[in-house]
């Protein structure tokens, strides 16, 4: 064999066996030489917490302090990216939390591809609308995170630092945590008890007081927290469910149907803000239209109790009519 040869070979070996050293580093993110780069997992005001991918251990952390849904940048057209997003498929579906995708491809920070800014803001909008505690990730928690949050804070979400690396949380974080268990719990006045503890209170924590005072019937303290928040967070769809809601309790149903529509323009799939157009087609005779709303609001959440007990009652009303036509 040529000498020239043997060296190209051998070189093509080595370049061989240095790409695959390259590539396990990639894909094995907690090693020690990626841990020098990685950022923090921190948490963000209570609410959302930003860091890297997470490993096994990262996923029994985020388990513990509440997380729901993970929103995860990693882009499938990087090769090792696309390993790392399946591995994150399955411990997700593993510790029960969900997981959605919006693809930044970056490297060093450098950006790559015409789909960067669109999926940053795409990101940003599925944060400002999805209920419970979310975890917001890249691939080491610095460049990509950065530009959604800095979009989150343009829309005048707070997002904020606080070390859970160790699996702590802050002390607003946990005295929200409690409120919202009294809440999910039927327990509207410990809720509120707790609410008016925190010295503080977030965007989050104005919100969930709005609906507290909803669910204890006081209409007007509701709205002034709802209005608050709408202003707090204008690209949210909550703060305008809840103004609708206020609006259907005192029978103003077109100001509802308005505040419904915005929040339905902003997010299709808002179950409550589909109950509330349903409500008020209900409530205006115009039966087949609300049940509509209703079987939408089931298509997504079928376990909507309100949504469910009104179908029905449209469904028996009308075979009680057909039962009478047929006599």
């Amino acid at each position: 064999m040529p000498k020239y040869l043997r060296i190209f070979l051998k070189l093509f070996a080595w370049g061989v066996f240095g790409f695959a050293i390259a590539y396990g580093v990639l894909i094995t993110p907690d090693n020690p030489f990626t841990r020098i780069f990685r950022g923090e997992i921190s948490d963000a005001s209570a609410d959302i917490i930003v860091g890297p991918y997470p490993v096994e251990k990262d996923f029994q952390r985020l388990q513990a302090n509440g997380i729901e849904t993970i929103v995860s940048l990693l882009d499938p057209a990087l090769p090792y990216e696309k390993q790392l997003l399946n591995q994150e498929a399955a411990l997700a579906k593993q510790y029960k939390i969900r997981l959605l995708s919006f693809p930044m491809a970056s490297i060093l920070g450098q950006k790559l591809g015409d789909y960067y800014n669109t999926n940053a803001n795409a990101a940003a909008d599925a944060i400002l609308v999805t209920k419970g505690k979310i975890y917001l990730h890249c691939y080491l928690g610095i460049h990509r995170v950065a530009a959604v949050r800095n979009i989150l804070e343009g829309k005048q979400l707070t997002v904020a630092r606080y070390t859970v690396q160790k699996g702590e949380r802050s002390q607003q974080a946990l005295e929200l945590d409690a409120a919202e268990k009294y809440y999910r719990e039927g327990n509207y006045s410990k809720a509120k008890q707790q609410l008016a503890s925190m010295q503080e209170p977030s965007p989050a924590a104005r919100l969930l007081g709005g609906w507290v005072e909803f669910r204890l019937g006081n209409n007007t303290t509701a709205r002034k927290a709802f209005e608050e928040a709408a202003l707090s967070m204008p690209d949210a769809t909550d703060p305008q469910v809840g103004l609708g809601y206020c609006d259907i309790r005192e029978n103003y149903l077109g100001s509802a149907e308005i505040h419904f529509t915005r929040a339905i323009q902003h997010e299709s799939s808002n179950a409550e803000a589909l109950h509330g157009m349903g409500l008020i087609r209900y409530r205006q005779g115009r039966l087949q239209e609300a049940t509509d709303f209703f079987k939408q609001v089931l298509a997504i959440d079928p376990q909507h109790v309100e949504a469910k007990d009104t179908l029905q009652r449209l469904q028996d009303a009308s075979k009680t009519l057909k039962t009478k036509r047929g006599k």
